[in-house]
């Protein structure tokens, strides 16, 4: 019995500090987002008849979203968010003759984060990230494929910064991997482009303790 007592009081001491360290942050972020690979090899604007444009993708953009983040320690949990306002890279002529070019695209993932590094004598902390999601093309330009949407591997890097107990500015990277091989509505499927979709972001996390 005296066993089980001093057992119960070592777990409990072990305990204690662990549920302290838990935190929940809320962000609203903003950035920039910058494509990098293309997503056509070739591909043929307007129907049968129109013309043919050679390695088209997208054009990079500004990115709004926001993020829930749970803190344990050095290890991390987080959902994320993000809508990015993106164009297709058309010609210029093909635009001002009346093709489409609005192509946004939402990116979402679910990512564990672990911190590499805390400064010393400092509020200034280095983590990785690494994840899976999802990456959604839309718009008037995909208007007319399908399988715009595509499963995502995500790796990121990010500093946090404490401006105070309840508040953080961050800064990360993500880089959501993703295959894209989309189909006409008649059903003809073009050949998958393997996909780097980066995302830079700037954000102001507030976080609170749910366990005291």
């Amino acid at each position: 019995m005296v066993r089980a007592l001093a057992l119960f009081a070592l777990l409990g001491g072990l305990a204690t500090p662990l549920q302290g360290q838990v935190q929940v942050g809320l962000s609203a972020l903003g950035g920039g987002y910058v494509p990098v690979a293309d997503l056509f090899e070739t591909v043929r604007l307007g129907g049968e008849t129109g013309p043919i444009v050679l390695n088209l993708g997208q054009e990079p953009g500004a990115v709004v979203g926001g993020r829930v983040t749970v803190w344990l320690s050095r290890f991390g949990i987080e959902a994320e968010a993000a809508y990015a306002l993106s164009n297709a890279d058309l010609p210029q002529a093909a635009v001002d003759a009346g093709a489409a070019d609005d192509a946004p695209l939402f990116l979402g993932s679910l990512n564990f984060l672990y911190v590499l590094v805390e400064a010393p004598l400092s509020p200034l902390s280095i983590h990785v990230s690494a994840g899976a999601g999802l990456v959604s093309r839309g718009g008037e330009f995909f208007s007319g494929f399908d399988n715009t949407t595509d499963f995502a591997g995500a790796l990121g890097l990010g500093l946090r910064y404490g401006l105070s107990r309840l508040a953080y500015v961050r800064v990360d990277l993500r880089n959501y991997l993703s295959s894209f091989a989309p189909a006409t509505r008649a059903g003809n499927r073009f050949d998958s482009q393997f996909q780097n979709d980066l995302v830079g972001t700037l954000a102001l996390e507030l976080v609170f303790s749910p366990i005291q």
